[in-house]
């Protein structure tokens, strides 16, 4: 072979071990590196945790302390118990116990059931959370009789009927326990605002014509002395936050229509109830309570004008509501309580609202709001009066129960959604934060379901707020819809022209790369 013939075979050997090497550096470097660096981040994942989510299966464990003067009596009402009060949402777990004779003579010797209460609390844990006792004692008016204590007392084991539907309607209320992990919403659910780490409530004085109608109220004592202790009972639940406000000139047309009655002034104002979802909207506009990141319960007293007093609501069927206080509430907004001044007022200019019966009106309307329900009576059982602002205990435990509940099957619902997602929207991003987010409420998920197993109710609700907290997050995180808009069609029309131009020669030139490794020579082209 001559030294002509070989060069030209050198130069074509280069060329095709410069095509090759370029081929090499994009298909082996260049592909893989696109395909990583366009690829959606996710972090990795317990979706089979996740998937295994029952919410139909969650129950909380309860002990209940059964105090009777016999065996007999003791072992008849704790088997009614178990037979008549079946719920797979609460699981009562029963004990029995023998009254003591100093004890029993004593209950039957005081006159009072609540110093009947203060005996037994000397003796027994009454601060206990889920925790509640039935105690036998002779001297009763009625079958049942329950206070403000986690206790109960019944006359004898005739009252066994009355006392299980004591313990069904007022203390445990399996019917709304089912409603919080239902995904249908009863009517207390339609009422209380949603589980949230707390709630900012705003108590607003609306004054609509200052110029013609002085207000005396004190509202931030108000406040502080009725809502005020109010929440601080329920410190262990949410952290709830309070503040008053006074506002000028707000004014609306209620449309009230004169109506003649019998009392001594000889006619009054109705407003209709149409009318109220209307004031509703003006007072949102005015009330500036969006202070906080908390949601907020809206309590107002709005002060009608001497022009339309006294003035009545009427309720949907046409009818005058007869109360001390003209209030309605409105559900997961608050409520609002119509101060309407008396002539003798009107004529000396000022107003002095009382306090009391409208505070109460609020503090009724909070119970609602916050998840406290109204309890409906029973026949043979007698539900004392509240005593104080302050909720019952066994009413906080009840609403424990509740909240944990509900925030444990939110956290449940809010990541098997995301996990569906995620199955069908390719392109969301799973960053580090979120990630760490989601396996937090999935580790205190199942920490909550333990402890609402085994009847630690305060660190089963702790667990479960956590969980409902980093589920919200994880779920409400802005960085999931960081390529929620940018679709893979959009990527490729991005991509392609920008790679297209250099895949044109790589693809043609792999032809003579093949031939080539194969010991062929191209043909040459021809003239």
């Amino acid at each position: 072979m001559s030294k002509h013939d070989k060069k030209p075979n050198n130069d074509e050997s280069s060329r095709m071990w410069a095509s090759a090497s370029f081929v090499g550096v994009l298909i082996i470097i260049g592909v893989p590196l696109w395909w990583k660096t366009t690829e959606v981040f996710r972090v990795s994942l317990p979706y089979d945790k996740i998937n295994s989510f029952d919410s139909d299966s969650h129950y909380i464990s309860t002990e209940l302390i059964i105090l009777a003067n016999d065996a007999p009596t003791a072992d008849a009402i704790a088997n009614h118990i178990r037979n008549s009060l079946h719920s797979d949402v609460i699981e009562i777990n029963i004990t029995k116990q023998i009254l003591p004779d100093k004890l029993r003579e004593t209950l039957d010797a005081v006159a009072e059931e609540q110093e009947a209460v203060e005996e037994i609390g000397g003796i027994f844990d009454l601060k206990k959370h889920n925790a509640f006792y039935v105690v036998q004692r002779n001297p009763l008016f009625q079958d049942v009789w329950i206070g403000g204590e986690r206790l109960a007392f019944f006359r004898d084991g005739k009252a066994a009927n009355n006392l299980m539907e004591a313990l069904r309607k007022w203390i445990y209320e399996p019917s709304v326990l089912h409603g919080a992990r239902s995904e249908t919403a009863d009517t207390a659910r339609q009422v209380r605002f949603p589980a949230g780490n707390g709630y900012h409530v705003v108590l607003s004085v609306v004054n609509p014509k200052p110029q013609k109608l002085k207000v005396e109220f004190d509202a931030a004592e108000a406040v502080e002395n009725y809502i005020g202790s109010f929440v601080d009972e329920l410190k262990e639940l949410h952290n709830i936050t309070i503040k008053s406000q006074w506002l000028y000139l707000l004014d609306f047309d209620f449309q009230p229509k004169k109506t003649a009655d019998t009392t001594k002034v000889g006619y009054h104002y109705a407003i209709r109830h149409e009318r109220l979802h209307l004031l509703l909207t003006k007072l949102e506009e005015r009330a500036a309570t969006h202070v906080s990141e908390l949601p907020t319960i809206n309590l107002a007293l709005y002060v009608t004008q001497c022009d339309m007093a006294p003035a009545f609501i009427y309720d949907t069927r046409d009818l005058k509501v007869e109360s001390l206080t003209q209030a309605f509430m409105s559900p997961k907004w608050g409520g609002v309580v119509l101060g309407s001044p008396t002539l003798e007022e009107c004529g000396d200019g000022t107003y002095r609202p009382r306090v009391a019966p409208i505070m109460g009106t609020f503090l009724a309307q909070l119970r609602k709001l916050i998840g406290i329900t109204d309890k409906a009576p029973i026949r043979g059982g007698y539900l004392e009066v509240l005593r104080s602002v302050s909720p019952r205990r066994w009413e906080v435990d009840a609403l424990l129960r509740l909240r944990t509940l509900e925030q444990v099957t939110s956290a449940e619902r809010s990541l098997k959604s995301l996990a569906k997602l995620l199955g069908e929207i390719s392109n969301i991003v799973i960053n580090e934060d979120v990630g760490a987010s989601i396996n937090t409420a999935v580790e205190n998920i199942q920490q909550a379901r333990d402890w609402m197993a085994a009847g630690r109710l305060l660190d089963a609700y702790r667990a479960s707020q956590r969980a409902f907290l980093a589920a919200d997050t994880a779920f409400m995180d802005p960085s999931l819809l960081a390529l929620l808009y940018f679709p893979d069609d959009q990527k490729y029309a991005i991509y392609i022209p920008l790679f297209l131009p250099i895949m044109f020669p790589v693809i043609l030139s792999l032809k003579n790369l093949v031939l080539w490794f194969r010991g062929k020579t191209p043909k040459d082209k021809t003239e």
